[in-house]
């Protein structure tokens, strides 16, 4: 079970991660995206999911990431990213719902460039509880 207490809290923001146009090239590829050099919608999985790693590595939280499946992931652009940017990711422990035994965690991450507020990514996950 997860630690319901980190319901509400925010993670250390990360250091700031330069979009390259070489990352962006990679991810259009792997998801099997023409390669345009526009930022691809959900490129910034590739950056919000790292910023997590946190509660992975917190042994009081109790994240086994070997009883997790995704479930949902929500993105909101609040203006477009490019090649050239720098950006930092905010992870923020919206909820965790304990469903049948197992749990529901939504995170919301704030991904800020020069600017502010770039975008948001919301990911929920399921992690299965225990087995008796």
């Amino acid at each position: 079970m997860l630690n319901a207490s980190y319901v509400g809290r925010s993670l250390p923001t990360t250091e700031p991660v330069v979009v390259t146009a070489e990352s962006v090239t990679r991810f259009a590829e792997a998801v099997g995206l023409p390669d345009t050099g526009a930022v691809p919608p959900t490129y910034l999985i590739s950056l919000t999911l790292p910023a997590a790693d946190r509660l992975i590595d917190d042994p009081d939280f109790g994240l086994d990431w070997g009883r997790v499946l995704h479930r949902e992931q929500r993105f909101a652009y609040h203006r477009d990213l490019k090649a050239g940017d720098a950006v930092t990711c905010t992870v923020t422990v919206e909820s965790i719902k304990t469903v049948a035994g197992n749990d529901l965690l939504s995170l919301r991450t704030a991904v800020d460039d020069a600017q502010g507020l770039a975008a948001e990514v919301w990911t929920t996950l399921f992690v299965a509880g225990d087995p008796q």
